[in-house]
């Protein structure tokens, strides 16, 4: 290091540890990206110079992988820190300790740094490690948070706008993918579209430098998409994770093996980058917006379903008391249904993680448009699933005025209730002005019409049943349309996601695919079947073990 360098990065650091090395932090600018919320940090070294060629690097990694350290180690490739130097510098907030467990923050953290002598600059998107809570749902909650915390990242004016490289790092030993690895590496992937396929690449940490057998074992089994050098491996970066340790001199060659070959590491993956076109955060949250628009719209879809079948239970019970009360139809008797009837009403939503805790649903149609991860957009009208001021999702595609956001959401109650006959026929006849089931009109005086030329005696149970059997198969109709909907939706849902066989789909299957084969479109229900196939064999494996056990109950009612 140059000595005019080396006096500007003494002032510009605090001294942690006499060494050798020598451990400096580096005094960075720091602010949160997100304002209030404070889950979205950035730390910045050096003046900011919008001319230099900048690279943009996410990182991803389970806690004891070394990120942090390997964070650290290209800071100082890129502050032209040498192994003679005999000093390492950070730029990360730790403790000395070397178990990394007790350095783990909850934050998204980006670090950026510029050194005026050098021509590029450095980005690092640091996700929180993940790992240090135990297997159950809670944990994988928390662990959920970084995707929610990059979405804020990449969509606020003063965030990420492009990305070079997504790197996943674990070590060298590995031999699988522990369930909550591949959750989060999963949970990291549903962000982008199959454009970023490319820009996948691993960091390997604590190598000696020979073939990480293990790790891309681990990584082809696991089938996550990433680049692929020329002999069809997943390209990878091997590091030593050893830079910092205190220094004994008996085995100097060992740490300063280990630090060449950082360097030399550093310097290919910085060539590789430089090879390979960065990707626009805006197209991602393209991607991202439109799978949010298609994800919303399954849920409606199978609410809708969910809702018509509801509805056909509580047609049919009317029918069987009508048959069992033919003969007091038939003699004007005054007699009393007992119904279920199905309504739906605004609820609280309770017991939600902050992001699931607002819903964005339309008034008129009454429905939740976009239920889930709905909390950090703003008002209706910034609501992912509106295009162009109306809604993409609920049936009449309304304006977004006639929609609300709020700690509510509609959901299908069943409500024991007593009717007279007169009160039935004129529920279902629309006479009554507060009636739930509305029908076509002209349909229902042309049956009407038909009935009366041939049955004279029993007129007001004719109507009634005529206008019930109606009702049952505009049912039957709008059920099918609806599961067409929820069909194309989910092929042009896992057309443009990273992983077609996404936890989102995966967990819809079951319900859709018993509906298909009522409706005995067999072809479609093969290619459902066959995206479940992949998700159970994934399963089988124990990479989706925690993945399953978060998603698998939600639909489970169904």
């Amino acid at each position: 290091m140059d000595e005019p360098l080396r006096m500007v990065l003494h002032h510009d650091a605090v001294l942690m540890n006499k060494g050798p090395p020598a451990l400096y932090r580096l005094n960075t600018e720091k602010k949160y990206i997100d304002g209030t919320n404070k889950k979205v940090r950035q730390w910045t070294y050096g003046r900011r110079d919008r001319n230099k060629q900048n690279k943009v690097i996410l990182m991803v990694g389970e806690t004891g992988t070394g990120k942090t350290t390997l964070i650290n180690t290209m800071i100082n490739y890129l502050l032209e820190v040498k192994f003679d130097d005999q000093e390492f510098y950070q730029i990360t907030e730790e403790n000395n300790s070397k178990d990394e467990t007790h350095s783990q923050t909850s934050e998204i953290t980006v670090y950026e740094v510029f050194v005026e002598e050098n021509p590029t600059s450095l980005t690092i998107i640091d996700t929180p490690g993940f790992g240090n809570t135990e297997g159950n749902e809670e944990g994988y909650e928390k662990d959920r948070e970084i995707s929610e915390y990059l979405m804020r990242l990449f969509s606020d004016e003063d965030g990420i706008h492009y990305i070079d490289a997504v790197c996943f790092v674990m070590k060298t030993s590995q031999n699988r993918l522990s369930g909550k690895e591949f959750y989060i590496f999963h949970s990291v992937l549903s962000l982008f579209g199959r454009d970023i396929e490319e820009n996948i690449v691993f960091l390997i940490t604590y190598s000696d430098g020979g073939p990480p057998t293990d790790a891309l074992n681990a990584i082809k089994t696991a089938e996550i998409p990433c680049r692929k050098d020329q002999k069809g491996r997943p390209v990878h970066f091997l590091f030593n994770n050893r830079q910092k340790e205190d220094r004994d001199e008996e085995y100097e060659d060992t740490y300063r093996s280990s630090w060449e070959m950082g360097e030399k590491t550093i310097n290919r993956f910085f060539t590789v980058l430089d090879k390979k076109n960065r990707k626009s955060v805006e197209m991602t949250l393209d991607v991202l917006k439109e799978r949010t628009q298609l994800e919303a719209c399954v849920n409606n879809l199978v609410e809708q379903i969910s809702d018509n079948e509801s509805k056909t239970k509580e047609i049919k019970k009317i029918q069987e008391a009508l048959t069992q009360n033919r003969d007091k139809i038939k003699k004007c008797e005054h007699f009393q249904i007992a119904v279920t009837k199905h309504v739906k009403e605004k609820v609280l939503i309770k017991n939600e993680w902050w992001w699931n805790r607002k819903a964005t649903c339309c008034n008129e149609c009454q429905e939740n448009c976009h239920e889930w991860r709905c909390c950090w957009t703003g008002d209706p009208s910034n609501c992912w699933v509106m295009n162009n001021e109306f809604c993409t999702v609920c049936t009449k595609k309304c304006h977004y005025s006639k929609h609300v956001k709020e700690n509510k959401k509609y959901k299908m109650i069943e409500k024991p209730v007593i009717m007279t006959f007169e009160e039935l026929k004129q529920e279902y006849e629309g006479t009554d002005e507060k009636s739930e089931l509305k029908f076509d009109k002209t349909n229902y005086e042309n049956n009407k019409t038909e009935h009366e030329s041939i049955v004279k005696d029993s007129e007001d149970k004719i109507k009634t049943e005529t206008i019930l059997n109606h009702k049952l198969e505009e049912i039957k109709k709008e059920k099918s349309r609806l599961l067409t909907d929820a069909y194309l939706t989910i092929v042009n849902l896992s057309r443009i996601t990273l992983k077609s066989d996404s936890a989102f789909t995966l967990q819809h299957l079951d319900f859709l695919i018993s509906r298909l084969k009522e409706e005995q479109k067999y072809e479609w229900m093969k290619k459902l079947e066959d995206l479940r196939k992949a998700g159970e064999e994934r399963k089988n494996k124990g990479a989706l073990e925690g993945l399953f056990s978060h998603t698998g109950s939600k639909h489970s009612k169904h």
